[in-house]
């Protein structure tokens, strides 16, 4: 079952990985490959980003709230 997100806030999607051909392996200034590493970097720290908001909207508000105390 996926899991609900904010409104507004949806899961940051993973970069495209290129194909095996994408690279020429002479070491250009934007080499697709470490393209790629780099927006895979960005979209990790995103993805933690945005599980912990996750998490933060969808945790019980339990601060302040006390709990019962047993009769003795």
């Amino acid at each position: 079952m996926p899991t609900p997100t904010l409104p507004h806030d949806p899961q940051p999607q993973a970069p495209s990985k290129p194909g095996n051909d994408e690279c020429c392996h002479s070491g250009c200034t934007f080499c697709v490959l470490e393209m790629y590493q780099e927006d895979l970097a960005a979209y990790e720290e995103a993805l933690r980003a945005w599980q912990q908001r996750q998490q933060a909207a969808t945790a019980p508000a339990t601060q302040g709230v006390k709990k019962p105390r047993k009769r003795a």
